[in-house]
Order: C-alpha cells, then sequence, then structure tokens
C-alpha cells in the first residue's frame, strides 16, 4: 500500500521533523511518512492480535535473494548533524514463526550527504537481541547489548533509540527494550569526511535526514512478518 503523498521530493526547511504515529490511519499523520519502502514486500492496517479495536502496522518481506526483502514506512527530515540528538521509538510485536535473528528494524541515514550508500547507522536483531550496525559509516564493529534481554514472539515491545550524532567520544547511542536499558555506547554515529577521504575523492555532507522503520531489511532466507504500533520520531 503506498501514502497519497509518496514522493523523494526535498523536504521544506520549515516542515517539522518531530511526530507520533498511532496508525488510525495509514497516511493520516501529517509529515510523518514521505514513502512507503517495498521490495518484495507488503504493508497494510490490520487489527492488534490482542487488542482487535487497536490498529496496526503489518509487514511482510520476503527472504533474501539477490537483494533483500523490505517493508517499511521512511520519514524524510531537514539534515541534522553533529551535537544533535535523535529519539526514535515504537512498539513491536513479532507473531509465531517470524524472524528474531538478521532484520533490521530501523535506520537512521543520508539520502542526499554524496554517497549512493545512504550511509548512517542501523537499529537490528541478533538472536532476539538488540544492536547496532555502523558498517555504512566505515566501522565493522557493531555496537552489541550490555544484557542478555531478548524479543519475544506473540507479545508487544517497546523500543527506545537514541542516537547522538557525533564522531569519537562526542557520538553515541542507547538503546531501551521495555523500559530497560540493554544498549549504551560510545563511538562514531555520523559519516565522517576523513574516512570517506581514504577510499574516494569525494565530498560529503556529515548528517542525516531519514528515518525508516519497519522490515527495513531481512536477510534471511525466507519471508517474514512484523506488527508495529505508536511510531515516534524527535530532534534534540
Amino acid at each position: 500500500m503506498a501514502l497519497a503523498a509518496a514522493s523523494t521530493a526535498a523536504v521544506r526547511a520549515d516542515e517539522p521533523a518531530g511526530f507520533v504515529d498511532g496508525f488510525d490511519a495509514l497516511g493520516a499523520t501529517e509529515g510523518a511518512w514521505a514513502m512507503t519502502q517495498l521490495q518484495r514486500g507488503e504493508l497494510e492496517l490490520a487489527a492488534d492480535p490482542l487488542d482487535p479495536a487497536n490498529r496496526v502496522i503489518a509487514m511482510r518481506a520476503g527472504g533474501k535473494a539477490r537483494t533483500v526483502g523490505k517493508a517499511a514506512l521512511v520519514h524524510r527530515f531537514v539534515p541534522v548533524g553533529a551535537g544533535r540528538t535523535v529519539v526514535m521509538r515504537g512498539r513491536f510485536f513479532a507473531p509465531e514463526g517470524a524472524a528474531l535473528d538478521s532484520v533490521i528494524l530501523m535506520d537512521l541515514e543520508c539520502a542526499s550527504c554524496g554517497l549512493d550508500t545512504n550511509p548512517g547507522v542501523r537499529l537490528y536483531l541478533r538472536d532476539g537481541r538488540l544492536r547496532v550496525d555502523r558498517s555504512k559509516i566505515g566501522h565493522d564493529q557493531a555496537f552489541t547489548p550490555l544484557v542478555a534481554d531478548r524479543m519475544a514472539r506473540g507479545r508487544w515491545h517497546a523500543i527506545e533509540w537514541r542516537v547522538r550524532l557525533g564522531h569519537g567520544t562526542a557520538g553515541g547511542t542507547t538503546v531501551t527494550l521495555d523500559g530497560a536499558t540493554v544498549l549504551d555506547a560510545t563511538g562514531d554515529t555520523l559519516l565522517d569526511q576523513a574516512v570517506v577521504r581514504r577510499f574516494a575523492d569525494v565530498e560529503v555532507t556529515e548528517a542525516v535526514d531519514r528515518f525508516q522503520v519497519g522490515l527495513t531489511a531481512n536477510s534471511n532466507p525466507g519471508p517474514t512478518a512484523l506488527l508495529m504500533d505508536d511510531v515516534s520520531f524527535a530532534i534534540e
């Protein structure tokens, strides 16, 4: 299902970056979603399996073939850089049989920074535990969890992901799962011009301008599903 305003047009400078969407209707929250991202995927409104009166987003993404499967929503905003903190929240429900490994739930990246790889950081699941991948900004080492808390199938989980934009000790991220801190790390969270120079003579912007949430990538060999509700985004 595509949003009525599905577009990759530039965001107006006066367009608000913050929003909360409870998905009473897809696309009803003004300024929230620029487009859907579907790659062998589907996305639609559905009833909450634990509360049929509540409307949620149901997503299905195919397994990895030549490319990963995707079923996500995309928010665009005016680029922000070092010194700002981006706060992303949502509730997620994995039905029975859903993958809790090799699935990316949120991306904070830049689509207009000078590289076609959309550099940024990504929140993903490894055996049910939340980690932050930094490979797209030149770091092989992911931020890993502090505790063994895991997502489980058949129940709603509340996730908050805070990213402090910066390099070295000025950058960092925290992740909470159902209110408990499961990841707290310091280090680069932005594309670095000095790192890019090692590989290419390209001028880049050290910023982020796009938030993706849902099944932003399914790297499993088979399809998977996920429900999502109460997504919010803010810049501090």
